[in-house]
């Protein structure tokens, strides 16, 4: 199990040893995303993890992942709604060289309008890449719609937002969000905790920012409309929603046996309804969106503009179902199975392993046992489940969200 370390700055620093490894990866978890951005920035969390990419103070672009390369180490970043995140992974041996890379783009990046100006153009091709995909797009345009405020917004912007990014907005944003008291740096393969604290207070010596609040927090709130988005394609895309849970909710790993047992896999209930015995259509699944403040619950398909209709009542069919006569002890045994399954076999690279720190530490404070998890998991029973369905899937919470080549 990891711990929680401290740098002399006060940054924490997560750690786990893995001795029968040679290998390690190391992070630094930012807790800022789309949420935290004003109404005239929509997309620079996203933009500033490009940009830290783009050279510093003493490397260049191609530098930076030339050095990494060198090593056969492997480097990338990605954003959330409510994380920004930058990661290397590599061979034990070479821990010294990665940390100075990381380190050096998280903390010394040059910010040059000539790269900013370039930068601008490649995420703006991003956007444009998602629209032409739109199974994709649809999950953009679904959580503009349900939820409200910035919990709503697209993580990677749009292309006039993009181009009214400014060095100052950019630098601004970078100052009071990336700061030591914001951050989690986490480092997890076969290394001493000495080694590790040693490094890292070295690079981060001069780190030691706080976080200023820059936007009002909104209410979360969950939106019950429809909304129809008409596009020249061949298939229909949507989404169904309904109320879901928040990461400190009791209730959260109740939604992930109830995501499982309708659409989690091949012997879910809507796979098996909607694809196997009706044919209406070839991706059908379920999926939470959790956010610290609340949640949903929904269930995408892609079909045809015959058939969608259908299938949005097959799925509101079923939720009425599970809501007035629960599930069975055979499919809450599967689904536990699925969900221990999942969280056992997802910790086997030291990666996984990172990310588990990280997720832990930033939405708890605290890194969370494995047993612990396992125990809650366990400890959830048929009648939970029930009183779980009855209190969401209830019409007032519902939602559809559909992209399709359709008129109504």
């Amino acid at each position: 199990m990891g711990k929680i370390l401290h740098l002399d700055n006060g940054t924490p620093l997560l750690y786990e040893k893995i001795t029968h490894i040679n290998s390690f990866s190391m992070g630094i978890y930012v807790k800022t995303g789309a949420i935290d951005e004003k109404e005239n920035e929509s997309g620079i969390s996203h933009f500033i993890e490009h940009m830290l990419f783009k050279g510093t103070e003493k490397r260049s672009a191609k530098d930076i992942s030339e050095e990494i390369d060198n090593i056969g180490g492997k480097m990338n970043a990605y954003t959330s709604k409510d994380t920004t995140t930058f990661y290397i992974t590599g061979l034990s041996e070479h821990f010294e060289i990665a940390a100075d890379v990381l380190s050096d783009i998280f903390l010394n990046s040059t910010f040059t309008e000539k790269n900013i100006e370039k930068e601008k153009k490649v995420v703006i091709e991003e956007i444009r890449m998602y629209e032409d995909i739109p199974e994709e797009k649809i999950h953009d345009i679904n959580n503009e719609y349900i939820f409200n405020g910035n919990y709503g917004k697209n993580i990677l912007g749009t292309e006039e937002s993009i181009n009214a990014l400014t060095k100052e907005k950019i630098l601004d944003y970078y100052r009071t969000r990336y700061t030591s008291d914001n951050i989690a740096i986490v480092v997890v393969g076969n290394l001493s905790e000495e080694e590790v604290l040693k490094t890292f207070n070295l690079y981060f010596k001069n780190f030691n920012t706080i976080k200023k609040d820059r936007i009002e927090k909104k209410e979360f709130k969950l939106n019950a409309v429809k909304n129809i988005l008409k596009k020249e394609i061949s298939q229909v895309h949507l989404c169904v929603n309904t109320l879901g849970s928040s990461y400190t909710s009791e209730n959260r790993y109740v939604g992930s046996i109830l995501s499982i047992i309708l659409g989690g896999n091949m012997s879910s209930r809507l796979f098996q309804k909607i694809r196997e015995e009706k044919g209406l259509a070839y991706s059908v699944y379920t999926f939470n969106t959790v956010f610290y403040e609340g949640g949903a619950f929904s269930v995408y398909a892609g079909t045809t503009k015959e058939n969608y209709n259908e299938v949005i009542d097959m799925i509101y069919e079923e939720w009425k179902d599970i809501k007035e006569n629960g599930i069975t002890e055979k499919e809450l045994v599967k689904a536990k199975n699925q969900v221990l399954s999942s969280l056992i076999l997802g910790l086997e690279t030291t990666r996984a392993r990172m990310s588990r720190l990280a997720s832990s530490y930033i939405t708890y404070n605290k890194i969370i046992p494995l047993e612990e998890i396992k125990n809650k998991i366990n400890a959830i029973d048929l009648e939970r489940v029930k009183k779980y369905a009855n209190k969401i899937f209830d019409e007032k919470y519902y939602s559809v969200t559909i992209l399709g080549d359709i008129n109504e």
